[in-house]
């Protein structure tokens, strides 16, 4: 479309229509009668209705155009750059704007006259040309409008003069084409509401003005309902984050975002004290879009920084003061319903209608007596942090986090090959999204785990006919031991179970179609890896949650199958076996890394042994432990039994099935604590923690179904059971809930106050110096990493340069370069040696740690002393020399360790010295450090000499040394370690090369997740657009 020369200059008009109504004609007469001369009309249709000949009826020589495809009004009205040649302005409409016969005519001659690059007419009320919509206005520094005029304000020529605005409403406005094409057009991001502030801020920015025209003006019917919907809030919301996070130079968008920031969160909690919870909602989202949209505005700011002709400085004195929101909050102005007024207005009476009698009023009441207790309960661990102890191991940076992931070497043990496990990079990507808070998100990732839990208790619990079912199974599974002495212990893999069993479970169940729990419309396909994927991420941190899956299923199967039928139980089956064959593909680069089928076993099952047969009485109380009372600790059992005595029909079936599930889990449990699965499956076992806690979902499941049995199907009973069994129910409910606000005391639910991290502190060298190692020793239950078996009770592990951190919590299954250490640690331990330091120096391990207590000994802990045989043999040894420190932990100085980087300066035969024998009459103090200088652990700087230099970590021959200009390869030391041949003395690197292999993993593992998160959550999204609430 060319535009013809003329002596006024050539204007397209640009009209962007979407099934206009009945009063398209008459939008189209205006646009048909304008008395400007040179001018042309391109229409872009969005709707499926064409609309072609109703255009082309009344001005035969317009250009109509399909659009169906653009996002939004800006998206299609960008089409006109590259469909339009030779115009001078471009008029972009909407469709239910009429223009009068002069409006064109006066916008281009005030363009002409003032220079102007954005105009914008007076739009008046379509039905009432009297009353004023609007006449453009100005924003404040977070993007909010202040319209110049009152909607609906009597037009009496009272505005009736040319003014500058920051902005011009996107309805009708006239643009100078060449500053169009500079700023790049509309936003396409922008779909609605906020796209004509968009495009005049970066109008102004690239030095064009903006002018409002009041002679010139349309009438405008302004489609929108008056009561704005809350899709279009969270529009605005985002796109105001969005604009400002583009057009804003550094200097002002740090101070404004965190501005920004501020209101929001103060809008938010309002929003949830008012009970305008879907308000709440948008805020949150809004800020969650806008971190998706991070590299596109990058971009954008790139490009408006090589048009910028002006400074914010002088786009912040045509800004409104202050936060605009803000001030009309305090006046009352927001919505009429969103100021302080509303606590006696709409939000009054919503506040009102949702404490009023019911169920929905004792729902929020226990929710927030419950949400009460548990803050008030852990107030010390919000306030002073959750010490390092047991798998409450600290996060170090994300950055290395994600190395550890993909970078192919983790210095676990003596170094393990190969591409990490998946909980790595999750937690990772978790502290990028936390911008490196790290504290922070492992603070999170402890204490919301039994608020998580409890939301999916209250969804398994949903379809049961009674919300005080729900309120009881709840506060049921609140008020169990198992979180308290998962927290106590420090037990993260139990947490995770007490998060993630309860929507486990309802998947399961919803997959075999028990009643209530009706199978979802939704496919096979869609079940099957929702399943998996919420399953895969568990599995990343506690495999376990496998055997819990086919526990469900089992169960789910024998006992729902007279409800479900033959049909829903395959259909369940399929799901679960689809489900277990998604998850276990989502870590398939992980299991390979592990290697044969015994060594997954090993990793799946392999957990230290019950200290001591496990009493079926003590699983029954869900081994309290420290928490609660002894006797108190029966009542959750009691509280399940109600619906089993007095049930019928459905909820009979339903508490049935609960029972049945928490006794298999029970039974599995004790089994487990007595030896018997590990008697099985001939490998060190002990599961009874995680089965505790799907007996624990059994319990409260079956207790929810107790209300609904009193009340509907107590009648059928004998008066005096049901007396009996109501009132040994409600005792037991109120003793349980009276428990917890008990333990909650002392803020801290009874957790340790400090860690050995202080008293340790002398193995920590802070990253300076020679390397290192520290060698572990104790029970499983009170190291601080995870190891290997060495003997009855006692594991061992190692960590390079000081105190352990979370990537220490995956090991993997023992090699056999791991295997030469814990012979040598064997040996040294049996009594027949008295140098078992010379056989660890060749491990670079210069301190033991003995641990027999989880935490100091001032402070509450699990303690586990080690045996009296180990003490005396460490005791005999020449060169350990014991340390002062804390007695819940023995320190050893190994005076015959050689630093893990190391070089002679007297020749040592390395090469074949591999047999202990050797190793104790060989001295190799004379070992000097070098490559002191550490990066990272794949990488580390320093002086060496020539001649050979020793790394003591697994051999892998991606390890390159550098020297001057000579790249050398490494040799097999000491049977499993690895030495370089320096040709010259100098500066040298020492530094990892990931191999190819590891990349072609990470790639496969990240392209598996990302298939199986985007059907999950599509899935997700069609569960949403087909409910409604009943």
């Amino acid at each position: 479309m060319t535009i013809a020369q003329n002596s006024a200059p050539p204007v397209v008009a640009v009209m962007v229509t979407d099934e206009p109504g009945a009063w398209f004609d008459e939008v189209l007469n205006g646009l048909a009668g304008q008395d400007y001369e040179n001018f042309r009309v391109l229409v872009l249709d969005r709707g499926t209705r064409s609309i072609e000949r109703q255009v082309l009826d009344k001005m035969p020589d317009a250009v109509v155009r399909q659009a169906v495809d653009t996002k939004g009004f800006g998206d299609a009205a960008n089409q006109v750059q590259t469909l339009v040649e030779g115009s001078a302005f471009f008029l972009f409409l909407r469709d239910d704007v009429a223009l009068s016969p002069n409006a064109l005519r006066l916008l281009v001659a005030e363009a002409l006259d003032s220079n102007a690059g954005v105009l914008g007419p007076k739009i008046l009320e379509w039905d009432d040309p009297t009353r004023i919509l609007a006449m453009g206005g100005a924003v404040d520094a977070f993007g909010v409008l202040t319209p110049y005029v009152e909607s609906g304000e009597l037009d009496q020529q009272q505005h009736d003069r040319v003014r500058e605005a920051f902005t011009v409403t996107g309805a009708a406005m006239l643009v100078r084409a060449d500053l169009f094409e500079t700023i790049g057009g509309f936003d396409p991001r922008i779909k609605s509401t906020g796209e004509d502030i968009d495009l005049c801020w970066r109008a102004q920015l690239a030095g064009g003005r903006v002018l409002v025209v009041p002679d010139a003006t349309v009438r405008h019917r302004d489609r929108r309902p008056r009561d704005e919907p809350e899709g279009s809030r969270r529009l605005a919301m985002r796109h105001r984050h969005h604009v400002i996070a583009k057009c804003y130079g550094w200097v002002h968008l740090v101070p404004v975002m965190t501005g920004a920031v501020l209101l929001s969160l103060l809008e938010f909690t309002y929003s949830l004290v008012v009970a305008r919870f879907s308000q709440a909602r948008d805020v949150a989202w809004a800020w969650g879009w806008n971190l998706c949209q991070i590299p596109y505005v990058l971009s954008s700011r790139r490009r408006i920084a090589r048009t910028r002709k002006k400074r914010d400085k002088e786009i912040r004195r045509r800004q409104s003061p202050g936060s605009t929101r803000l001030k009309s909050f305090f006046q009352g102005q927001i919505g009429g319903d969103v100021a302080l007024q509303t606590l006696r207005g709409r939000a009054g009476r919503r506040i009102a209608d949702n404490f009023s009698a019911g169920p929905r009023r004792s729902a929020l009441l226990a929710w927030g007596i419950l949400f009460a207790v548990l803050a008030f309960g852990s107030r010390h661990l919000l306030t002073r942090g959750v010490p390092a102890y047991g798998q409450f191991a600290d996060f170090p940076d994300a950055a290395v986090l994600l190395s550890e992931y993909w970078s192919g070497w983790r210095e676990i043990g003596l170094g393990v090959i190969g591409i990490g496990p998946a909980a790595l990079g999750l937690l990772g990507v978790l502290g990028q999204l936390s911008f490196g808070a790290m504290g922070a998100l492992r603070l999170v990732l402890i204490l919301a785990l039994l608020p998580i839990g409890l939301l999916g208790m209250w969804r398994l619990s949903s379809p049961i006919d009674s919300d005080w079912g729900r309120i009881v199974a709840v506060v049921l599974y609140a008020a169990l031991p198992i979180p308290y002495s998962a927290l106590i212990a420090g037990r993260w893999d139990t947490l995770l179970l007490v998060a993630a069993t309860p929507f486990v479970a309802l998947r399961v169940i919803r997959a075999f179609g028990v009643a209530p729990y009706h199978a979802s419309g939704r496919g096979l396909l869609h079940q099957s890896v929702a399943l998996g994927f919420l399953v895969g991420v568990v599995v990343a941190f506690e495999p376990l949650m496998l055997l819990l899956l086919v526990v469900i299923c089992l169960t789910v199967a024998v006992i729902g199958c007279q409800t479900c039928g033959l049909a829903g139980v395959l259909r369940g089956l399929v799901v679960v076996i689809a489900a277990l064959g998604i998850s276990s593909l989502m870590h398939f680069p992980w299991v390979a890394v592990l290697g044969d089928s015994d060594a997954v076993l090993q990793y799946v099952f392999g957990r230290p042994g019950a200290p001591a047969t496990a009493e079926l009485a003590s699983l029954l109380r869900f081994a309290p432990g420290s928490y609660g009372n002894a006797w108190m600790s029966w009542a959750p059992l009691l509280v399940a039994v109600v619906p089993l005595l007095l049930a019928r029909a459905a909820r009979l079936r339903i508490a049935v099935l609960a029972g049945v599930t928490a006794t298999a889990a029970f039974g599995l449990a004790w089994a487990s604590g007595n030896g018997w699965l590990r008697d099985l499956l001939d490998r060190d076992v002990f599961i009874g923690d995680s089965l505790l806690v799907l007996a624990a979902v059994g319990v409260c499941w079956s207790a929810a179904t107790g209300p609904s049995a009193v009340k509907i199907d107590g009648e059928r009973s004998p008066a005096f059971l049901r007396r009996i069994v109501v009132g040994v129910g409600a005792i037991s409910l109120t003793l349980s809930s009276g428990m917890l606000l008990l333990e909650s005391a002392d803020g801290r639910w009874g957790t340790p106050t400090n860690d050995l991290r202080i008293a340790l502190s002398l193995l920590d060298d802070r990253d300076l110096g020679p390397s290192y190692r520290v060698l572990w020793l104790g029970s499983a239950e009170v190291l601080p990493l995870e190891g290997w078996p060495v003997a009855e009770g006692l594991h061992l592990g190692t960590s390079v340069r000081g105190y352990p951190d979370v990537r220490h919590r995956w090991v993997g299954s023992p090699t056999g370069t791991h295997s030469q250490l814990v012979n040598a640690v064997k040996i040294g331990l049996s009594g027949d040696t008295v140098r078992m330091g010379r056989l660890l120096a060749p491990f670079g391990v210069k301190y033991l740690a003995v641990v027999e207590r989880s935490t100091p000994s001032f402070s509450e802990g699990v303690e586990r002393p080690v045996n009296a045989r180990v003490r005396e043999a460490l005791n005999s040894q020449l060169d350990l020399r014991p340390l002062a420190t804390d007695p819940s932990v023995m320190v050893l100085l190994n005076e015959s360790w050689m630093s893990s980087r190391a070089q002679f300066s007297e020749p040592v035969r390395l090469a074949g010295l591999d047999e202990p024998g050797e190793l104790v009459v060989t001295d190799l103090t004379s070992g000097i450090p070098v490559l002191t200088e550490r990066k990272s652990s794949r990488e580390q700087h320093g002086f060496v000499g020539v001649g050979e230099v020793l790394v003591a970590d697994a051999f892998d021959p991606h390890w390159r040394l550098l020297v001057g200009d000579q790249i050398v390869g490494p040799e097999v030391s000491f049977g499993w370690a690895m030495r370089f041949s320096s040709p010259v003395a100098g500066p040298a690197a020492l530094w990892h090369v990931r191999p190819n292999s590891v990349a072609d993993r990470v790639v496969v593992q990240l392209v598996l997740w990302a298939v199986v998160a985007r059907i999950a959550i599509s899935e997700r999204r069609k569960a949403r657009q087909t409910w409604s609430p009943t």
